[in-house]
């Protein structure tokens, strides 16, 4: 009886996943047996699979990436008890150039902070800047959605980021540099598309600007209102590149040098930003149950990815699949592209199109090919968030289209031609990656 190939292994694995997880079996539990099963499959005995899965849950790497997401989590949560998050929205819109501009930013800035389901948080703000309600409520339904993703690829605080970063050991800064085309073009294809300007824009614009005329006044609430967020990041860039100049000399191995490079400048940035929030009235308060059972559940489904990517790299199935692939003439950039969309369509969350999708895309582009690793890791990504975006799993969705009354059709109407126009971009930049030689 001839064996099922790896690929075919894979495909049926991923589905029951993903029935799983569409059967509101925790996303984390369904992918760790999803781990174990394929492992079995594939001959592993019982006492090797628990050895993998042991040691992975004890991976340093892992338990400070799980120790990392709590962190932000607890940050995010601070924030919004203390009020500073009020105060950061509230900074950043009262600089905006106009009301327009400000409808794309308070859902933006929301998303600047991992918080699942955070739409619903930016939902009440976008309602709010349009109560004369000028534009029709499946505008300002999409436009929460879509201006909350815009840093989804390159923001240092998301858990798909990090995950990316782990899984693949691009550094941060590099990963960001890699990606920095995302945010810019997902920004402006959202203002062209989704908010698109009305006659009386204009009007409205002036008497937006010349009502704060005072700008060294907005420009002192503006730095006030960023503050925290602001210290995460610049202290997380200033140790960083600190790291980045000493750690040659310092007598460490390698896998110790990474990961204190990986994790270090991070958490001494939340540290920061924590301490600024703490000077606020009442701030130590607002960390008291910041801990919440959603952190806790996202903590657990990175844990299960974790398992189910260690078990496939253990059986090294991503690297058979891919000689599967490459040897039924399936090119290799189609599938980099169609693993990670199908994987964001499914699960309809970054660090999930991530976990499942990206140790298989490492295997495919392992012994070379047309694509260099980092552009296949663009082109992976870019595809992984058009799945995610267009999931009907994605929560950010769901909670945007109830809070405006619409429909999902409605809000697909509105994004499907920019989301197309981004991945046109998106395949052109890795083109220019892969002609530079990246």
């Amino acid at each position: 009886m001839p064996s099922i190939p790896a690929i075919a292994q894979l495909i049926i694995i991923f589905s029951l996943i993903v029935l799983a997880a569409a059967r509101k079996v925790h996303l984390g539990l369904a992918a760790a047996l999803g781990g174990v099963a394929l492992a079995l499959w594939r001959g592993a005995g019982i006492p090797a699979i628990a050895a993998s899965v042991l040691g992975e849950l004890l991976n340093p790497d892992t338990l400070f990436l799980l120790v990392l997401m709590t962190c932000i989590m607890a940050f995010s949560s601070a924030m919004k008890k203390s009020g500073a998050m009020d105060t950061f929205v509230d900074a950043v819109t009262k600089i905006a150039p106009s009301p327009r501009i400000a409808l794309a930013i308070a859902p933006l800035i929301i998303g600047t902070l991992p918080m699942p389901g955070g739409a619903i948080l930016s939902a009440p703000l976008v309602d709010a800047m349009d109560s004369e309600r000028r534009r029709d409520s499946g505008v300002l339904a999409s436009a929460n959605y879509w201006f909350r993703h815009c840093f989804e690829l390159s923001w240092p605080l998301y858990p798909s980021f990090i995950l990316t970063a782990s899984l693949t050991g691009i550094p941060a800064a590099k990963l960001i540099a890699l990606n920095v085309y995302a945010p810019f073009s997902i920004f402006t294809l959202g203002l062209i598309f989704v908010i698109p300007p009305l006659a009386a824009d204009a009007g409205n614009a002036k008497s937006h600007n010349v009502a704060k005329t005072r700008i060294f006044s907005r420009l002192a609430a503006f730095i006030a209102g960023i503050a925290p967020l602001a210290l995460v990041i610049g202290v997380y860039i200033a140790f960083a590149v600190f790291w980045g100049a000493v750690s040659p000399s310092i007598t460490l191995g390698d896998s110790y040098k990474n990961m204190i490079g990986r994790y270090a400048p991070i958490f001494i940035g939340l540290v920061a930003g924590g301490a600024f929030i703490a000077r606020r009235p009442d701030g130590i308060k607002a960390f008291r149950g910041c801990v919440s059972p959603s952190t806790l559940k996202l903590i657990a489904t990175i844990a299960g990815i974790r398992i189910f990517s260690a078990l496939i790299g253990e059986a090294g199935l991503a690297e058979k699949a891919a000689q599967e692939l490459t040897g039924a003439g399936i090119p290799t950039i189609a599938a980099v592209a169609i693993v990670p969309f199908v994987a964001g369509l499914v699960t309809g969350v970054g660090f999930g199109y991530v976990g499942l999708a990206f140790p298989i895309v490492l295997g495919l582009v392992a012994g070379g090919g047309p694509l260099s690793r980092e552009a296949a890791i663009v082109l992976a990504a870019a595809f992984g968030y058009l799945g995610m975006m267009l999931s009907p799993l994605h929560v950010c969705m769901v909670v945007s289209a109830e809070h405006f009354n619409i429909g999902l059709p409605g809000m697909y109407r509105r994004f499907a031609l920019p989301l197309s126009l981004y991945i046109v971009i998106a395949m052109g930049y890795v083109a220019l990656l892969s002609a530079i030689g990246l």
